[in-house]
């Protein structure tokens, strides 16, 4: 009896699975690796068993099983990526900065000079541009204007540029004045960009830039006004 007491304290005891999830530091589990579909184990038997000019006999065809093999191979690397990186390389480049058409189909413009807003670098953060406040900032030239603010007063704008030694822009700063009590007097940037563009009657351009703006974030896509017709970057 005390014998057989020994022998029950001694076994192993087997601890059962409870489930849930892994411990921590455990192993992962093994990922299946690809593997022939029947389709294609038969074919690539068809393949071995396969008489050629070469080989009257019947064997293998190298070529015919490297094809099949590469195949396979690029079927199940991209199951794989899918498997592990499901987001999608092709996306269209759509959002609220864009042309309706996205970044890949129609890219927003590029700066070709460094795009400076009241010490604010535009050119370093092109993401956050809106396409149209892109489009103006490659129109605007050096010199001093006159803006319309919200509620119709004047505001003098600066815009000097560096040059290199061709005469090439590489810098345009544009700067007002603003205070943190008439802050909320400043248009929105591409209305100013808007009217520095396109010089003239201060308050008609002005109405003409509060009016392409509106529709803009309305969802309109092409601008009005003289916008429409102005020229783009690089031409």
């Amino acid at each position: 009896m005390q014998e057989t007491e020994t022998e029950t304290l001694d076994a192993p005891v087997v601890k059962k699975n409870k489930g849930g999830r892994p411990r921590k530091g455990a192993a992962p589990s093994a990922v299946a690796g690809p593997s022939f579909s029947d389709a294609q184990f038969n074919t690539l038997i068809q393949v071995l068993a396969a008489k050629t000019p070469e080989n009257a006999q019947g064997g293998m065809d190298l070529a015919a099983i490297k094809t099949l093999l590469e195949g396979t191979a690029q079927v199940s690397a991209q199951a794989m990526q899918k498997a592990m990186k499901p987001e999608n390389n092709e996306h269209p480049g759509k959002s609220v900065y864009s042309y309706p058409e996205g970044d890949v189909a129609r890219p927003r413009p590029v700066l070709p000079y460094e795009f400076w807003w009241n010490n604010y670098p535009c050119h370093m953060f092109p993401e956050t541009e809106h396409w149209r406040e892109l489009e103006l900032m490659g129109q605007v030239q050096p010199g001093e204007y006159t803006a319309i603010r919200r509620d119709g007063s004047l505001m003098a704008v600066s815009v000097v540029a560096e040059r290199n030694a061709n005469g090439t822009i590489t810098k345009l700063s544009v700067t007002f004045p603003v205070t943190r009590e008439d802050k909320y007097l400043i248009p929105p940037k591409a209305v100013v960009l808007y009217q520095l563009a396109h010089p003239g009657h201060p308050r008609q351009r002005f109405v003409e830039a509060m009016t392409e703006h509106l529709a803009l974030m309305m969802g309109t896509d092409t601008p009005v006004g003289v916008g429409a017709t102005a020229t783009p970057i690089g031409v």
